[in-house]
């Protein structure tokens, strides 16, 4: 009878918990973990990074924008972000919409949802735009952890940001994610910024001894095909991946002045989005291009004033 006791609390104990090795917390991880009572509930985070899990998202914004998270940075609700009830600020999620297939992988920095039973995963309006969940509202989607890269942006963050994790350099944890992280930890992550370098040199060689090629140049050289009836998805370089250069726009003539500024070899569209609220609005959108060169580009426009640039996959 005793033995029967101990074999079912270790059973009780291990439901729910995801099977194999668990990821310890490094970091500044390890101080997002206490538990927090709000909105009449208690939330119990957890010590690892291990998580996969199917359920709602939504998106939330204007009520929150500007407003301090946890660690101190104001929240962009144009940037890439999400909000999560118990994984550890920072985790690397990987989150796919089951409706259309398109996935991103985003930094959680933020807590929530907290209403709305089966929502597991609360979007900024730019990783809503970017899974093309932003006009439903809400959408079904897979979260997915990626323990390697989690483990080490967090213990990057505590090396080189202050005690909260914000960086000196005022960069945010989704860009230091993308630069600094992103594809060294993990095998299944393909857009590697690490890659766009080699790549760059492979596009630019040639047997003469002319001075090797900037992107810049690469891009403004390439002539944009035409897109007609039989091509509607012509590619200036090729590829799958388009920039959102992030700004939306009440009146359209503001994105076409956008749009007629830009190189036409990144062959600039105007694209149209209906706002929850019934306003429609208007933006820029670039490409397509391979992931490699998106990701190098994205940092460009990031730099020319387009902070809330964003990549997109066809």
């Amino acid at each position: 009878m005793h033995w029967a006791i101990v074999i079912l609390l270790l059973l009780v104990g291990c439901a729910g918990g995801p099977s194999g090795p668990r990821t310890p917390i490094g970091g500044i991880g390890k101080g997002s973990t206490k538990s927090y009572y709000c909105r009449g509930e208690w939330h119990h985070p957890q010590n690892y990074y291990e998580y996969d899990k199917t359920g709602l998202a939504s998106w939330y914004g204007p009520g929150f924008h500007g407003k301090p998270k946890p660690y101190g940075e104001k929240f962009n609700m144009h940037g890439i972000s999400a909000a999560h009830r118990t994984l550890p600020l920072p985790t690397v999620v990987k989150v796919t919409n089951l409706q259309n297939g398109k996935s991103i992988n985003l930094v959680l920095d933020d807590r929530g949802p907290f209403v709305y039973e089966g929502r597991i995963i609360d979007l900024s309006v730019g990783a809503a735009k970017a899974l093309g969940t932003y006009s439903k509202g809400l959408a079904t989607v897979r979260v997915q952890s990626i323990p390697g890269e989690s483990r080490m942006l967090s213990d990057y963050l505590a090396k080189h940001g202050n005690q909260s994790g914000k960086m000196k350099d005022g960069r945010t944890w989704q860009q230091v994610y993308q630069e600094e992280i992103a594809g060294k930890y993990n095998n299944y992550v393909t857009d590697n910024p690490n890659l766009v370098k080699s790549a760059l040199q492979k596009s630019t060689k040639n047997t003469s001894a002319t001075p090797s090629k900037t992107l810049d140049d690469v891009l403004n050289s390439v002539t944009p095909k035409v897109s007609n009836a039989s091509s509607p998805k012509a590619a200036p370089i090729g590829g799958k991946t388009y920039i959102n250069l992030g700004k939306a726009f009440v009146q359209k003539n503001n994105a076409q002045k956008i749009a007629a500024s830009l190189p036409k070899a990144w062959n600039p569209t105007i694209q149209s989005v209906l706002h929850p609220s019934g306003q429609t609005l208007y933006n820029v959108k670039i490409g397509p291009f391979n992931n490699q060169l998106s990701q190098e580009l994205l940092r460009k426009i990031h730099s020319k004033g387009f902070s809330q640039a964003i990549i997109l996959e066809d």
